[in-house]
């Protein structure tokens, strides 16, 4: 069952800062050090303005106690983690007719690993990002950091059961392409008309148990 809302958390970095200014998530709390300046701190103080948050003004070792040892760039936030998509509105994404593009984490376990798959998602317009709720990395500041805030753009499907949405994907007549080592196929053969859905991660588990999946 998908969560109803979501989580909180705070994030840490410019970059990130400004783009969960600019998503539209809800955003409890901002910092920014004080004597800051530049281009990017002027974007967070005027987005900040324009959608009414308030700046709490602090030193950085402030920041640094809130957030831990990590390089904060004096400026953090508390948000909700991303656009998570409840099961009401991923249906509707299914039966939108918009042909949509769907990419399936099957257990990407490293923040790291999926703040790169989100950045890639937001730059070639996915359109639903899915993963388990189990066995996959949290959506975190090291998610957010790593993606460059894209996490806050990219909508995201977190289900219990990964192989329920395949088979709701393959009945709505949704292609579905795994990314498999040493395939015959590539990307770039694929054909991405209709409904399309890409599968990497784990090939011990969701690929040995479907065999209509087709490697690309």
């Amino acid at each position: 069952m998908q969560k109803s809302k979501p989580d909180k958390l705070i994030v840490y970095g410019r970059q990130p800062v400004i783009e969960a200014l600019k998503s539209g998530v809800k955003i409890y709390d901002l910092w920014l050090a004080k004597n800051l300046e530049g281009k990017a701190v002027r974007q967070i103080v005027n987005l900040a303005k324009r959608k009414e948050i308030a700046i709490q003004s602090v030193t950085k070792d402030e920041i640094q106690k809130l957030i831990g040892p990590v390089v904060h760039q004096g400026a953090a936030v508390r948000a909700e983690t991303g656009r998570l998509l409840s099961d009401k509105k991923f249906d509707e994404l299914l039966a939108s007719g918009r042909n949509p593009v769907f990419l399936i984490l099957d257990q990407i376990q490293d923040p790291h690993n999926l703040g790169a798959v989100l950045r890639t998602a937001d730059i070639t317009g996915v359109d639903a990002v899915v993963s388990t709720e189990k066995g996959s990395a949290e959506l975190n500041a090291v998610t957010a950091k790593t993606s460059a805030g894209a996490m806050f753009h990219v909508p995201m499907y977190r289900t219990e059961k990964l192989q329920t949405v395949l088979e709701k994907l393959q009945a709505a007549s949704v292609k579905i392409y795994a990314m498999l080592p040493a395939a015959e196929d590539t990307i770039y053969n694929a054909d991405y008309s209709g409904g399309t859905a890409v599968i990497i991660g784990s090939e011990d588990t969701v690929y040995a148990r479907i065999c209509w999946l087709t490697a690309i």
